[in-house]
């Protein structure tokens, strides 16, 4: 899979890429072993440093069991957070009874903030049903779809056919037909109603408003990147993503890109090296500032090296 299909995964499909994470599942491992132990604040501790290595994320399910830690460990807050966190960026506890019916979190049902995390739900839930007869939330969705099963069944295409094959080059032509329809609709929708968020088009929609500009030509991307400038500053699209799009538009320029987002192949050698990084010494602060992890646990996982 070459890394340009590969960056559109990693910014739609988060479990893929935490399960190829070497270093967040090294720490998973271990916090799990401290729980089970009995050392709950050790435990609680080191989700974090697993969450750390990813930007300050993670997988829903190791979210919930961090919060089970803090609540063990004594600390409300810390546990309050990674519920919180989960109903508003995941759909983990879309079913209730996950919450609660969780015997560790017994303790925290009188505190008020219990309530507003009840609220929370049942306030996304309400959303959610009017997303579903929302017409611009449902084209979105399966823009987003459209989008992602090119670049989800590339590998197998190569595998069942060969990379060489009719079959293959037939398979990326609908690819770029499908992206070039994508683009000019997206274009469209730009233009006339702004840049959607997801309290208007829900995750999956205001999601595939990156996705479709992050594969579209250089044109298009250096146009439409400061309208994403915009929904960043107004909390209707996310940081991370929008690093994705100013390193994506930095290389196509033929300038030095700013968090490290791109990987591109040695003329050479063929290995995958990082393209160049504006002020390296300041690299890893700039990520951590859109909630992207360290370069070395980036590389690692891409399987890609840094000639600084």
């Amino acid at each position: 899979m070459t890394r340009l299909f590969i960056f559109s995964i990693l910014v739609s499909a988060s479990i893929a890429l935490y399960a190829q994470n070497s270093v967040y599942d090294s720490y998973i491992r271990q916090a799990d072993s401290l729980f089970m132990a009995g050392e709950y604040e050790t435990a609680a501790q080191t989700f974090s440093d697993a969450f750390q290595t990813l930007g300050w994320r993670g997988y829903p399910a190791d979210r919930f069991d961090a919060a089970k830690a803090w609540v063990k460990a004594g600390n409300s807050d810390s546990a309050f957070f990674h519920l919180q966190r989960l109903i508003e960026k995941t759909d983990f506890l879309d079913d209730e009874s996950r919450l609660t019916l969780e015997p560790d979190f017994e303790s925290l049902h009188n505190d008020l903030r219990w309530s507003r995390l009840q609220t929370l739900l049942f306030l996304k839930k309400d959303r959610r049903e009017a997303l579903r007869n929302d017409p611009l939330a449902l084209e979105l969705e399966r823009m987003y779809t459209l989008d992602q099963w090119y670049r989800i069944h590339w590998d197998s295409v190569i595998a069942l056919h060969g990379r060489k094959s009719p079959e293959f080059a037939d398979f990326l032509r609908r690819n770029r037909e499908q992206d070039s329809l994508n683009v000019v609709r997206m274009a469209q929708i730009l233009d006339e109603q702004g840049w959607p968020g997801p309290e208007e088009v829900g995750e999956k929609g205001s999601k595939a408003v990156f996705l479709v500009i992050q594969h579209a030509d250089l044109p298009v991307q250096e146009k439409y990147l400061p309208a994403m400038r915009k929904a960043v500053a107004e909390g209707k699209a996310e940081a991370s993503n929008l690093a994705y799009l100013e390193d994506r538009v930095l290389m196509r320029q033929g300038k030095p890109q700013r968090y490290g987002s791109q990987v591109i192949a040695d003329k050479q050698t063929g290995a995958w090296v990082l393209h160049p990084v504006e002020d390296p010494e300041n690299l890893d602060k700039r990520r951590a500032a859109v909630g992207l992890g360290p370069i070395k646990d980036y590389l690692e996982m891409m399987g890609a090296t840094w000639n600084q």
